[in-house]
């Protein structure tokens, strides 16, 4: 017979409020479900831990600005320093600034 038990985490309240938030937009009827799914998968060792970023927006102004530049270096108008790696670009930057 399974026994259930109660976790018991103390938490602020916002960062709980938030988590409540995220996770009814992902589909979770509530907090404690999500938290039961991850315990699952912890438990299973099947879980993989990602943190993505949302993609940053930018205006139309600098949208544009940032376009002319990248088209201003693609097309050799503006010119740009490559390199191999990073102890290259640090003695570059050393010696130039």
């Amino acid at each position: 017979m399974n026994q259930t038990v109660n976790l018991q985490i103390p938490i602020d309240t916002n960062l709980r409020n938030q988590a409540l938030i995220g996770a009814k937009e992902l589909g979770f009827t509530n907090l404690q479900d999500s938290i039961r799914i991850f315990l699952q998968q912890l438990a299973l060792k099947s879980f993989k831990i990602s943190f993505e970023t949302k993609p940053v927006v930018l205006s139309a102004k600098n949208d544009l600005k940032y376009s002319k530049i990248i088209n201003d270096i693609k097309s050799g108008k503006e010119k740009s320093i490559g390199f191999q790696n990073t102890k290259d670009m640090i003695e570059y930057l050393d010696v130039n600034s």
